[in-house]
């Protein structure tokens, strides 16, 4: 049956003056999880999930097209990016890991990547431009496991242990929404870590060399951690987490950076205690969105205040003052800045 989220648009007045959201749900006839995301513009969206699902939009999410690459079905596509409506990249979690490739709008994927080494967990990738791009998997052992691409993702080369970071044994990421991995600037990448402590992993030359910070975002069990970091530019970001298993409140999951990463500040406002977040978007100096299956998050005045908004997600991608999100059972939904 065809879903429509939210069932109709509506239009929600927040204590803000200036802060009046539209959010709107978009019909995908899909049940799957919906953990990929990728925005390219205000009309065309890719996602991707469980069951080996790729959706694709190019008409504001009226219509959504199933571009699932044949021989996947029981992989789960955490991780999608798209350079157009014609071209994308989506990643796989758990085993076999597994990259694929389309460069004629989803109607064939060529798999470009295959790792079937026991602990290899793949969370998430990002680009920095159209020919080079990083992934990152959980560490196997005591490094973490990093490949990245200088040809628009055909071939992957993995980063030789000698300078990938030294971790904790096993440690590793989130693959909820495919955002704990963040390229920017020319050359920099920051990737978050949970478990053990909620460790910031920075680069500023392609991974060549790593150094290691510590966020304040609920860490110590396996559920904890860093989810999603987001650069606005080289020097202002977000990233968010906590405890995905836990139902009590914690002020420890949200932070902000203003030197590249190389610091977090903690930021506890009563407005965003509460549950973990999996997804953040820093989409201009003022304006930042997080989200998770608990709701949505959002301030217009760079953090100093925030606002709720109902609705269970995953994932959140903005491009010109639109945010696309995506969720459990195939929901998508907009939101218009």
């Amino acid at each position: 049956m065809l879903k429509l989220l939210l069932q109709t648009a509506f239009s929600l007045l927040c204590l803000s003056a200036n802060a009046q959201l539209v959010l709107s749900g978009s019909p995908t006839d899909s049940e799957s999880s919906l953990r990929g995301l990728c925005a390219v513009s205000e009309s065309i969206c890719w996602v991707s999930g469980s069951e080996g699902r790729v959706l694709r939009t190019t008409d504001e999410g009226k219509t959504w097209e199933n571009l699932s690459p044949k021989g996947y079905d029981d992989l789960q596509f955490r991780d999608i990016h798209a350079f157009g409506k014609d071209t994308a990249i989506i990643l796989s979690a758990g085993l076999p890991a597994v990259i694929c490739k389309s460069i004629n709008g989803g109607k064939s994927w060529k798999e470009v990547y295959r790792n079937e080494t026991e602990g290899v967990f793949f969370d998430a990738m990002d680009f920095w431009d159209e020919q080079r791009g990083m992934a990152f998997s959980d560490a196997p052992e005591e490094h973490l496991l990093i490949i990245t691409t200088t040809d628009a993702g055909e071939t992957w080369k993995e980063i030789p242990k000698k300078h990938s970071p030294k971790v904790f044994s096993h440690q590793g990421g989130f693959a909820a929404s495919g955002t704990c991995i963040n390229t920017f600037g020319k050359s920099s990448a920051l990737i978050g870590l949970g478990g053990p402590e909620a460790t910031v992993l920075l680069t500023n030359d392609f991974g060549k060399t790593w150094t290691k910070t510590i966020a304040p975002i609920d860490f110590g069990e396996p559920s904890k951690g860093i989810f999603s970091i987001d650069m606005l530019n080289e020097n202002y970001g977000f990233c968010v987490g906590g405890d995905y298993q836990a139902d009590s409140l914690t002020n420890q999951n949200m932070a902000t950076t203003f030197d590249g990463g190389k610091t977090w500040q903690a930021l506890e406002h009563p407005e965003i205690l509460g549950l973990y977040k999996s997804c953040v978007n820093v989409i201009n100096e003022k304006d930042i969105i997080a989200t998770s299956r608990t709701g949505i998050i959002y301030s217009r005045d760079s953090g100093k205040t925030w606002h709720k908004l109902n609705g269970s997600f995953y994932s959140v991608s903005t491009v010109n003052g639109v945010s696309w999100l995506s969720g459990p059972s195939g929901s998508v939904a907009r939101i218009t800045w």
